[in-house]
């Protein structure tokens, strides 16, 4: 099974000197079944300093600072230190208003958010050295119960279109399942400067994916890569 790595964005700095964060974070994704009264998820510090790690959900695709969001779910603890070394286990909860935020007949997606806010270095203050907080953004997705398949059958199961255009190709996925579908790549086959790294298609929904390339043929071929629950990729073409 591959793990894709997972991305980091820079939230505080003070100098352009570069840094690296040192939580580990142990899955890709949080599946939340609603009939589960918890989800855990174990965080590692392989750096070399303490970190102070501050956990929260958000519903926004792309969001900064941890603002105030009425979200049925608590974590616990909300912030914690993690010694070099050693582990923390954070665990989200779901509250009673749980079953009536969100539709009863598909998943929903919110993200949760890991913020790695190394110490500060008494030593070092007075010099120019880079401070850097860096955040990471797991997929978190509630599951109501009932639902008929699974995310794999949805991955399998998309229906695709191709239109050529000027520029290229304009795919449109047809995702008819009640699961999100994460895709890790797209790309048309023989033409990596076409490569789409990362994105998703909500349940009973459309997308259009535009791929713009010179190199056009009669008969294109669409290479893509979808996400399991457990991280594995699973290779597709269309």
């Amino acid at each position: 099974m591959k793990l894709k790595a997972l991305l980091l964005t820079s939230l505080l700095f003070t100098a352009a000197l570069p840094a690296f964060a040192s939580v580990q974070i142990m899955g890709t994704r949080v599946i939340f079944n609603a009939k589960d009264k918890e989800q855990a998820i174990r965080v590692n510090n392989v750096g070399n300093a303490p970190s102070l790690v501050q956990v929260w959900l958000d519903s926004r695709p792309e969001s900064g600072v941890a603002d105030k969001e009425d979200l049925p779910f608590v974590i616990t603890p909300p912030m914690a230190r993690v010694n070099v070394g050693k582990g923390k286990t954070f665990r989200i909860f779901q509250t009673q208003d749980t079953v009536n935020k969100y539709p009863k007949d598909r998943e929903s997606v919110l993200w949760v958010n890991f913020l790695d806010i190394p110490p500060e270095d008494a030593s070092l203050q007075d010099k120019n050295l880079l401070n850097l907080a860096f955040r990471t953004r797991l997929k978190f997705f509630y599951r109501p119960a009932g639902l008929k398949g699974d995310e794999i059958q949805a991955g399998e199961n998309l229906k695709w279109s191709m239109v050529s255009n000027a520029e290229g190709y304009t795919y449109t996925c047809d995702n008819n399942s009640p699961f999100h579908v994460s895709f890790s790549r797209l790309v048309i086959k023989g033409d990596e400067k076409t490569l789409i790294n990362g994105d998703m298609v909500a349940p009973f929904s459309k997308k259009t994916f535009s791929f713009k390339t010179k190199n056009k043929t009669a008969k294109p071929v669409l290479e893509y890569t979808f996400i399991t629950d457990l991280g594995a990729y699973v290779d597709k073409q269309f």
